[in-house]
């Protein structure tokens, strides 16, 4: 009797451990610009990284290469790419990124998020490329940073992303 209510007790817990690890998309991309939107509203992390013309906060694991030129840059962490792009000409409240997005007719965004604190301006979006491919955008004035993704850690993803781009200081 014992051993039957262990594997009923077993099975159950499987069954919810499962189920948590089968979010949506949507649910994913929710808790993924909450959590951009969480980082972006705290003080951005201390620089530890500098190249070219920036200095930047990169999370364990990333490191960044220069790009085809000196706004451009690549950041990678293990098999994942992301492309930084800085333009030192735009303040830190522009919206120059977001409006060109939401221009973009060709865009099939699941859902964007603009932030805005004080004079600095941010989004966060997310834009379905196919069933399996994410665009995962991330802005702050000038910075924005870019991936494709699967939904796999589509959240992490996303905070990861905005702890980057808030961080960016242009060495003049």
């Amino acid at each position: 009797m014992y051993r039957k209510w262990s594997h009923i007790l077993l099975a159950a817990l499987c069954m919810l451990v499962l189920s948590a690890c089968g979010k949506t998309v949507e649910e994913k991309t929710a808790t993924g610009i909450e959590n951009a939107e969480s980082v972006f509203t705290n003080e951005p992390n201390a620089t530890n990284k500098s190249m070219g013309h920036i200095e930047l906060y990169l999370p364990n694991g990333f490191n960044i290469e220069k790009g085809i030129d000196e706004a451009n840059y690549t950041v990678i962490n293990g098999k994942d790419s992301y492309i930084l792009f800085v333009n030192p000409n735009e303040t830190e409240n522009s919206q120059l990124h977001y409006d060109i997005l939401k221009q973009d007719a060709k865009t099939n965004i699941i859902e964007d998020k603009k932030f805005e604190k004080g004079d600095l301006f941010g989004f966060s979006a997310v834009n379905q490329l196919n069933e399996e491919e994410f665009e995962l955008i991330v802005s702050v004035g000038g910075v924005k940073m870019t991936t494709i993704s699967d939904k796999k850690k589509l959240d992490e993803k996303l905070q990861y992303m905005m702890e980057i781009a808030q961080s960016v200081k242009v060495i003049k």
